[in-house]
């Protein structure tokens, strides 16, 4: 209460107090609107408060140093009428002390939006559109673009791989953005396939399924153990191989890999949660691969070799200006040890003569090469025309160890060829002495062959592996092989026709096994086992028709194991695909019936085939090669009907009936000329 007087006295004083109190004021805080003098003055106690609070608060106050009361000086009017004019014109901007707030200290809640990644030259359009939708309305965190297009040969995923990598923030913010993900690319046209994808309704039965689960086990309010098939944690989502007129072309130095090679750009989005993100470490993987495979991320070689002085018996591997293709790096330097420099070690070069000058010669020509293949394949269609027991002379060796004529022939033939020319005629040998029977083309011959196409990266066509297959399973008699040594090798083969780009799952796949096995002299159970389960796949599998040629292969495999049951299966099997059986199956199967000499299988295959021949669209007519080998069949079912037909003569009612017996009549419709004795 003292206070109030003297603040009136102070307010109702001269005007030099008052200068003096506005001097005060203005040295040490800073310009205070009406507001805050408009105020009710405080208590004694709310002023020891407020100086504490001011004393708490420097920041609040002018930065200049204060001075003692002592020791200052008053302001000039003129000084003091500038800070009145200041203080009236920021009383409207400035906000009081009490009034201000502090900015928050907490992080923000919405980040800065991350950098999308570059997306790279020569890619299909949409792939800027996808990135743009994985980041903005798939809401993925840590987007990265991997370039795999230099990889060679190319991942499993396809050719000129790239990846999109993306983190999402739950798993069912992954399988929600995923869903969206493949519905926007199904409007743009793409069907893409996604791993390890849960939808909607699939998820919602797994989580029933195991919710009933811990209800039966009574461990409601327990996790349960294990894989629950509900937390995949990573969808991999390939969009496939996109094809753009606009995209540039990575053209190789050499192409790597066989078969057809595929042009355009393989996608592939990985989306992941961020612990499985951090547990594969897919990134890290894939560039490790780009380094060490790719074109222009190299890793340079572990070894490090100090330079040092050339030792006076060393010469350098690769000098400078030597050799195009420079094998090691130029800070490199490798040697091999000589001996003392020798002149004139070689005095006249050699003649014309000699077989080194010949062989230099004729393996760089084409004339040579075409005329030992021409010399090879004249062999092979003279072999052809052998007998079993021609081709069997024509193979084996003599007791004394002597060569036979043709394998002479055929060594002569093969002397000097590279393997990459010479690789495709020793397997038909090996294939033609397997079924020939000789002993010394068995399974590890051909296994030798297999191993040496993959190391080498041999070139061979489809018809190539048709023959290891239909081989793989022939053994010669008194053969230690077993069933699981031929079947690896026959695995070992169909893997390399899948890396190299062939169809496996094929007709005359599964034919060449089978016919393998068929012709096989084992008679162990599980062989039978394993031809039942190739033959009801055949008939099973929804595959094309086999060919006629596959047919008649059949047909001779199991006339030579003598199961007629499937031999007459496989002859009915055209009409189930709605084909018509040609001249030259008649004609397969008349000679085969034929070559049996068994007289009941002739006559039933008779009564049963020849309408069906006359039946078929267009009619195979029993003319020429046709004729002939039925004829051939005729005489083994009724050995008597051919003569009986050549001289009846039809004169009464029991000749009538003699021309009319089955085969009788069939010889004189065969043979219209004959019919004409009956006048």
């Amino acid at each position: 209460m003292a206070l109030r007087p003297a603040l009136r006295a102070s307010a109702a004083g001269c005007s030099a107090s008052q200068r003096s109190i506005l001097h005060l004021f203005v040295a040490t805080t800073p310009v205070i609107n009406n507001a805050s003098r408009r105020l009710p003055l405080p208590s004694r106690t709310s002023l020891l408060s407020s100086q504490v609070a001011f004393t708490s608060r420097p920041r609040f106050y002018s930065t200049e140093k204060l001075e003692k009361e002592t020791g200052e000086e008053l302001l000039s009017d003129e000084t003091l009428e500038e800070a009145l004019e200041k203080s009236q014109k920021n009383d409207d901007s400035e906000e009081p002390w009490y009034l201000q707030e502090e900015p928050p200290r907490h992080p923000a809640l919405v980040s800065e939006a991350q950098p999308l990644p570059k997306v790279p030259k020569g890619v299909p359009a949409i792939m800027h559109d996808l990135v743009k939708f994985v980041a903005d309305d798939m809401g993925l965190d840590e987007l990265n673009l991997l370039d795999l297009r230099t990889l060679d040969p190319p991942a499993a995923l396809g050719p000129s791989l790239i990846m999109l990598f993306g983190t999402a923030r739950s798993e069912r913010h992954l399988h929600v953005s995923a869903g969206n993900l493949k519905s926007w690319l199904r409007k743009k046209g793409i069907q893409a396939h996604a791993d390890g994808l849960l939808g909607p309704n699939e998820f919602k039965i797994k989580m029933r399924r195991k919710q009933r689960k811990a209800k039966l086990l009574g461990t409601s309010a327990m996790p349960l153990g294990g894989d629950d098939g509900v937390s995949t944690r990573w969808v991999c989502m390939n969009l496939g191989t996109i094809r753009s007129d606009s995209q540039e072309t990575i053209e190789f130095e050499t192409s790597t890999g066989f078969g057809i090679r595929q042009t355009g750009t393989t996608i592939v989005v990985q989306m992941l949660t961020e612990s499985k993100r951090k547990e594969l470490d897919l990134e890290t993987l894939w560039s490790r691969i780009l380094a060490r495979r790719g074109v222009e991320n190299l890793v340079e070689d572990d070894l490090e070799y100090e330079e040092a002085d050339a030792d006076p018996n060393e010469v350098a591997l690769f000098a400078e200006g030597g050799s195009p293709k420079v094998l090691a790096q130029p800070s490199q330097r490798r040697f091999f040890s000589t001996s003392l420099k020798r002149n004139n070690q070689v005095i006249d070069p050699p003649t014309s003569d000699s077989a080194t000058n010949h062989v230099n010669t004729t393996l760089d020509t084409p004339t040579f090469l075409n005329t030992r293949l021409a010399e090879l394949e004249q062999l092979q269609i003279q072999f052809a025309e052998l007998s079993h027991g021609g081709a069997l002379e024509a193979l084996e060796y003599s007791d004394t160890g002597r060569h036979p004529a043709f394998i002479r022939a055929w060594n002569k033939a093969m002397q000097y060829l590279p393997p990459d020319h010479s690789w495709r005629f020793r397997l038909w040998l090996c294939v033609a002495g397997m079924r020939t029977g000789v002993q010394r083309f068995d399974l590890a011959h051909l296994r030798d062959l297999v191993r040496e196409m993959e190391l080498l990266g041999i070139i061979c066509d489809r018809g190539n592996f048709l023959d290891m297959l239909r081989a793989v399973y022939l053994a010669p008699k008194g053969s230690e092989v077993t069933l699981k040594e031929q079947s690896e090798l026959a695995l070992e083969i169909l893997n390399v026709m899948y890396e190299r780009g062939e169809p496996i799952i094929t007709t005359e796949v599964i034919v060449s096994l089978i016919e393998s096995l068929v012709r096989s002299d084992s008679q162990e159970k599980e062989t039978g086992e394993l031809q039942v389960v190739l033959e009801k796949f055949l008939l099973q599998a929804d595959l094309p028709y086999m060919g006629d040629e596959a047919v008649m292969r059949l047909m001779d495999a199991y006339a030579g194991q003598g199961n007629w049951d499937r031999f007459w299966e496989i002859w009915r099997m055209p009409p189930k695909f709605l084909e018509r059986r040609s001249e030259r199956m008649y004609i397969h199967l008349w000679a085969i019936m034929a070559q049996t000499n068994h007289q009941r299988r002739c006559q039933d295959a008779v009564r049963w085939c020849f309408h069906e021949m006359l039946g078929e669209k267009p009619r195979v007519k029993p003319i020429m090669e046709v004729k002939a080998a039925l004829e051939a069949c005729l005489r083994v079912a009724d050995p008597d009907a051919e003569q009986i037909a050549r001289n009846l003569i039809v004169r009464d009612r029991r000749t009538k009936e003699v021309s009319m017996y089955e085969f009788i009549h069939l010889w004189r419709m065969l043979n219209p000329q004959w019919m004409s004795q009956t006048v």
